[in-house]
């Protein structure tokens, strides 16, 4: 039984459209994340989730119950915000405390609720300090025992790490993510950076346009994108329209259980390539290309490289630098190839 089902979701502002038909479900103790640029629905999806925008049409329910006309108050969803939003004059236990006094929870009940959050979130000690004395990181947790001492049907964290640096953004996600599965909670949450929602979600939602592009597991979503737009916004860095009359001695592609006798959209990462200076193999699967080395940059493990093929620029990555103006030959094999028909796009480079 799904904790929370959305079916049929219709989000509109004015005349126009933002959400189309949006449409999926999450098991109780599932953490979803919404997943895509700005502008793309991800924002007006979680507001319409907590009733701070009305539904066009669609229903929301939780536990099989239907909240889709309800007030932000009725729906027992609490959200962390980018900002926190933590009250600057009161304590951490204050802070912590603060919906369940609202609630009107008994005083002792509230003390005990509050000194076990302060312990799963590793805040004991600091419980009288205010916030404003707290680091970035300390304040998150504060805002994410906030959110859970009420024990809410869902909690939505909205780009819950977009204002600290990415050291603690990394240690800060790790431990979101271990208190999601120790306590079990449900939750959604919406960001732009693709590597939070692969590392925390147990599923991604890819929006484009208002509309859900692909939902899957965060292997399914990074290893087997279902769209051209989902292979770009997955770091697929390298597009171009292949057309077979240009397999050559310079460029030569095989791969098993697909056609290439018309015009196909193909992506690939620059990681996924590998650069060598041998003459094309053209019994090898896959993708095999010569081009010349236009500019390549140190990342720190391995160095970037541009290369030219014809008129068409590849990325391709290698822990050696090879010098600029160098002949090459790139690879990439069959599984890092996304292959789509030409007219799922209009607008990648022509190779």
């Amino acid at each position: 039984m799904a904790h929370l089902d959305i079916q049929h979701l219709m989000v509109s502002y004015g005349d126009k459209t933002v959400l189309h038909n949006i449409n999926f479900s999450i098991k109780k103790g599932e953490m979803i994340a919404l997943l895509g640029p700005s502008g793309c629905g991800k924002t007006t999806l979680l507001n319409a989730l907590c009733g701070f925008v009305p539904a066009a049409d669609g229903i929301i329910r939780i536990r099989e119950k239907d909240i889709t006309k309800f007030a932000p108050e009725q729906r027992n969803i609490t959200m962390v915000f980018q900002s926190y939003a933590l009250w600057p004059h009161m304590t951490v236990a204050q802070n912590i405390a603060y919906g369940l006094k609202v609630r009107k929870v008994k005083k002792e009940e509230i003390n005990c609720r509050v000194r076990e959050m302060l312990d799963v979130v590793k805040l004991a000690g600091v419980e009288n300090e205010k916030v404003t004395q707290l680091s970035g990181g300390q304040r998150q947790r504060v805002a994410l025992a906030r959110a859970l001492v009420v024990n809410p049907d869902i909690l939505v964290l909205d780009e819950p790490l977009s204002n600290l640096d990415a050291k603690v953004r990394l240690s800060v996600r790790h431990e979101i993510k271990t208190l999601q599965k120790k306590l079990g909670f449900t939750s959604v949450i919406v960001t732009h950076d693709q590597e939070e929602a692969l590392v925390m979600a147990d599923r991604v939602a890819v929006l484009n346009n208002g509309q859900i592009e692909q939902l899957g597991t965060p292997e399914q979503i990074y290893q087997t994108p279902s769209t051209p737009f989902v292979a770009d916004f997955m770091g697929a860095d390298n597009r171009f329209t292949y057309s077979p009359e240009r397999r050559g001695k310079a460029f030569y592609i095989d791969l098993p259980n697909v056609s290439l006798d018309q015009h196909q959209l193909i992506y690939f990462r620059s990681t996924a390539a590998t650069i060598f200076a041998k003459d094309i193999k053209e019994s090898q699967n896959g993708l095999t290309l010569t081009g010349t080395v236009e500019q390549n940059a140190f990342l720190g493990q391995s160095y970037r490289h541009t290369v030219r093929h014809d008129d068409q620029l590849i990325q391709a990555d290698s822990i050696q630098s090879w010098p600029v103006n160098s002949e090459v030959t790139i690879y990439v094999p069959p599984h890092a190839l996304y292959v789509y028909p030409h007219s799922a796009c209009s607008t990648s480079s022509n190779l």
